[in-house]
Parts: C-alpha cells; structure tokens; sequence
C-alpha cells in the first residue's frame, strides 16, 4: 500500500473514534431507500465506484432525472465482521442526500446487501450528493468511511430543461422608479413577513419581489426566445387554505448573465380598493383579522407564495422544501366593519 493509500486507510477506520461519532450523527435518521440494481433499471446511470485503493472514481455523469450505482469494496472497511450458521452478522451501510434534501439510506455490503452489483438511487434533485458509510455487526463494534467527517461529495447537474442556478430574492416597496421598475439601491432582503399597507397601496409606484435566473445559453445573451425557454410561474394562497392559485411572473431586466424577474405584489392583494364593507354581503371572500398590535386600525390578509423556473422552486432561504414567502396586506379597518375578526 503507497503512503498515499495508506493515509486514506486510516482516515475511514474508526472504531468509537470521534470520525465515527460525527458520521453517527449524520446518520441518525434515514428513510430506507428502495433501490433496483437490474440493467434494465438502470438506464443511463452514471456510476460511482469506491475501491479498495481508497479511490473514488466516477464513470458518466450524475444529472437529475437519471440513476447513479454505487458501487463499494468493503476492504475499505475490514473490521465489524462476523458469522452465524454462514451467515454474515455485519453490514455497510451507505447514508446520502442531495444539497438539502433528506437524508436516506442503502446497504453497500454485507448482510441484506442486495446485488454486488452495487446499489441504484434515483437523482431526483440537482446540487451536491453527499455519500458516507457506517460498518456495524450484532455485536456493537462500529466503523465510518466518512472523509474526515466530511462526507463524499459528487455535483449533480440540472437536468436539461432546468435553470442552472435562481435565487437572489429581494423586494422593494417604494415611490421612486429607475425607469419605471424597481431601483437596484431599493431592492432589500426579504424579511419573514412584508407589511404591505394603505401607504403601499396609494402611494408606492413598485411593489414587487424580484429573483434572478442563469440558464447556460439562454440568460447570458440578448434571447428573444427567453420567454419560451424559461417558464416563471407564482403560486400563491390566502394563509390558511391549502390551494395556490398560479400566474405568469414578466420579466423585469436582464442583470449581467441573469434575467431578472419581478412578482407583481398589487396584482396578489387580496383586499384592494376604497369602498365600505358596511354587510356582510360586502365583505371580500376572505377571512380578515384585526392584529391587536395595529390597535383596532387596520385588518389584515396574509397571502403566502412561492415562484418555479420550469418546475423548479425558488422558496425562502433555509426555508426547506415548505417553505414560503409571506405578505401581510392591511387596509383601514373602518372600510371593513362587517368582517374583520379579532
């Protein structure tokens, strides 16, 4: 074994060792994976070989929508074996996400290991895969092949009709305009909550929130095509509900290789206009509240929304795949005595 294999060795044997306990963490909660492992299965698959050399070696490439077989030695975990009867008592298992998706699992050797073939998973998302791999027997002894607790890392690519990258979130509420759109000095994180209120409503010449698209060949040129090659929806709901309403998002500008988009946020407000809801009968189609901290003022909608990029989500910030962007839309309370609720 080279020095440079033998380092590689000893940094994925662990028994009880601090490597072991951060992959243990990682691990601490799996979905079991199903996996198939025949040729016809497998398709186009991309394939990802960890090799008793303590090499990872990839042969195709890892898009989303395709396979990827894992393939592993277990030399490169020795230790934690173990029969009864003939029949192994130990097992590696692998553990493996894509950027921050869940967390699932497959078994790589030994007890229950299904084909030598190696495992399949189904790339469902682009960003990073992240693999590691814990070695364990009916006898408690543990191992980790983890890279230092860092885990194995391979980039998955968009599929094809998907954007490269979106994100960039912002939002401007404001009277002033650089050329009747929102200014770049303007634009500010979006917060938790954007209060759009009567000053919004009356004053403010934009009210939006923008995000930015790359698409390789499609963003980074003038593209009178844009509009058919980048599908950019909204899909917003009244809190509360569980159905969202979907609508086209224009396109704002382009900002260097990036289109940017901008949100419409008045064509979402769910409780416009100056007339008295003095009935029942009068009041708008959705449930309004009187926030104690606006002291009986004003009533209140909040609308939550996300947008998509050919079907891909663009959503908060560490909001994971629930997250939401939040409007709470106020108008003066007196225009509505008939249907605010405390």
């Amino acid at each position: 074994m080279s020095d440079g294999a033998s380092a590689r060795f000893f940094r994925t044997i662990g028994v009880f060792t601090l490597l072991g306990a951060l992959a243990a963490c990682s691990t601490a909660a799996v979905d079991a994976e199903s996996v198939g492992t025949s040729e016809a299965e497998l398709g186009e698959a991309a394939v990802v070989r960890f090799g008793a050399d303590f090499e990872e070696r990839v042969t195709g490439e890892l898009v989303k929508g395709r396979q990827v077989r894992i393939v592993y030695d277990p030399a490169r975990l020795p230790q934690c074996r173990g029969e009864q009867g003939g029949v192994p008592q130990w097992s590696i298992s692998g553990a493996w996400k894509i950027g921050d998706g869940p967390v699932r699992a497959f078994t790589a050797a030994g007890l229950n290991a299904g084909s030598p073939e190696g495992a399949v998973l189904d790339l469902d998302r682009s960003g990073e895969l992240q693999i590691w791999f814990s070695n364990n027997n009916r006898w408690g002894c543990n191992g980790y092949d983890s890279d230092f607790g860092k885990n194995y890392r391979f980039p998955v690519k968009p599929a094809a009709h998907e954007p490269g990258w979106l994100g960039n979130a912002r939002y401007a509420i404001e009277r002033q305009t650089c050329d009747g759109r929102a200014c770049d000095a303007s634009l500010r994180p979006v917060p938790p909550a954007i209060v759009y209120e009567s000053w919004a409503r009356q004053r403010a010449a934009v009210r939006v929130i923008t995000f930015e698209v790359w698409k390789e060949g499609v963003t980074d040129r003038e593209n009178p095509d844009l509009w058919r090659q980048l599908d950019v929806q909204v899909h917003a709901r009244l809190q509360g509900t569980t159905t969202f309403t979907t609508s086209y998002v224009a396109l704002d500008r382009r900002v260097g290789n990036d289109a940017r988009y901008a949100i419409d946020l008045a064509k979402l407000d769910p409780i416009p206009g100056f007339a008295v809801a003095d009935t029942a009968e009068k009041c708008p189609a959705v449930p309004l509240r009187l926030p104690p901290e606006l002291n009986g003022g004003y009533v209140e909608a909040t609308v939550e929304l996300y947008a998509t990029v050919n079907g891909v989500e663009l959503r908060p910030d560490g909001g994971g795949a629930g997250g939401l962007f939040r409007v709470r839309y106020q108008n003066y309370a007196d225009r509505f005595p008939a249907c605010a609720k405390q």
